[in-house]
């Protein structure tokens, strides 16, 4: 007995020395994450100030997208809503239509209850005092009166909650198809939110690629788009290095998954890693054709290392696997996770679209090993 008890004594201790160690590499969990947000801001600022720039055109269509992109989120978030409150008022129509059936059924017997109490009146009691003489007797038909009672006070009491339940119910209906006819009335605003700013992305665009006539002045436009990705890459590794922040506690890395990958998308890829794209510039990943808001998902577990609109790759998600893998996911509608994020492999993280100056919807995805492009091919599995 004393062997046990000290046993637990000791896990007891144990348990207690360890609690303030778990504490203390949570708090340096959350201080390395508060790093990577504070570094990772300071890029995006420094982003967003070169970006304040010379050309009036690319700064007009990166505000028209990102508001597109919030008008989107918006009318997806409202028809969530709305659908949510489609489902609870069949729900309670539903249940309106039962207790209405069920205080039918009621009715006459609940008629019949109040029509026999009106009969006997207060004088039940006396009469049946008055007419037994034997007491074993009364003692059985005290018992069964009030036996009567309680079944007649239990029906009129479920009589009466399910009457009170059904105009509460009514009420319900009436508020949910208030606050249903605001959400569709909000959605319509926000269709024509949306429609205007397209048209808006739609005309800036055709002046954007108006003043690219020539196959030099596209080319440099490239140039620049991914010698600022690089850019941005070689400081998100730099910052991802010094932090040393963990990914998911998954089950096997990112290189054993070679070739067993799962594609972000299942579209079809209208250009691959390595193919010519202008003058001497290739190809550093794919480009998977998409259907506008189609969910992008994580090839494989990972922390999000950035997540906002970046000059040519519009809205663009950025995942480091560990061990010097990372995963880029550009031109999308709409970014599902933030900086810091941790996600699974699968899990959705963002809405394909075309921002980023996109004549049409698409996924440009890379995957890298230590800052250089690799081919997809090699890493995802078959769809």
């Amino acid at each position: 007995m004393k062997s046990s008890s000290a046993f637990i004594s000791t896990v007891l201790s144990c348990v207690l020395l360890l609690l303030p160690l778990q504490a203390a590499a949570a708090e340096d969990e959350q201080a390395k994450l508060a790093d990577l947000k504070n570094a990772i801001s300071t890029l995006e600022k420094q982003l967003n100030k070169r970006d304040k720039d010379k050309n009036n055109l690319v700064a007009e269509l990166k505000k028209n997208e990102i508001a597109a992109s919030a008008s989107s989120k918006k009318i997806r978030q409202l028809n969530s809503k709305i659908n949510a409150r489609l489902a609870k008022l069949a729900n309670l129509g539903k249940q309106q239509r039962q207790l209405k059936i069920d205080i039918n059924r009621q009715n006459a017997a609940v008629s019949e209850q109040l029509a026999a109490a009106y009969k006997m009146g207060a004088q039940e009691p006396i009469k049946l005092l008055l007419n037994q003489e034997d007491p074993q007797q009364l003692a059985r038909l005290l018992k069964y009166y009030n036996y009567v009672l309680d079944a007649r006070s239990e029906k009129l009491a479920k009589y009466t909650a399910d009457i009170e339940q059904l105009a509460a119910l009514q009420n319900d209906v009436v508020e949910e198809k208030r606050l249903l006819d605001s959400a569709k009335l909000e959605l319509q605003k926000d269709q024509q939110q949306l429609l205007a700013n397209n048209q808006r992305r739609q005309a800036t665009l055709k002046q954007l690629n108006a003043s690219l006539q020539s196959d030099k002045s596209k080319l440099d436009k490239m140039l620049k788009q991914r010698s600022a990705l690089e850019e941005l890459l070689k400081n998100v590794s730099r910052v991802v290095k010094k932090i040393a922040l963990k990914t998911p506690p998954g089950s096997r890395s990112f290189a054993s998954q070679k070739g067993l990958l799962r594609w972000p998308l299942k579209g079809r890829v209208a250009h691959s890693f390595g193919s010519k794209r202008n003058g001497s510039l290739r190809w550093d990943g794919w480009l998977i054709g998409a259907k506008i808001g189609e969910p992008v998902t994580a090839v494989h577990d990972g922390q999000v290392i950035f997540s906002n609109y970046m000059r040519g790759f519009g809205l663009l998600i950025i995942l480091n696997h560990g061990d010097g893998y990372m995963s880029l996911y550009a031109h999308n509608e709409e970014l599902l996770k933030d900086t810091g994020d941790l996600v699974l492999s699968n899990e959705t993280i963002a809405r394909a679209g075309d921002t980023g100056g996109l004549d049409k919807p698409a996924l440009y995805f890379e995957i890298r090993k230590k800052g250089q492009p690799a081919d997809p091919k090699k890493w995802l599995g078959k769809r």
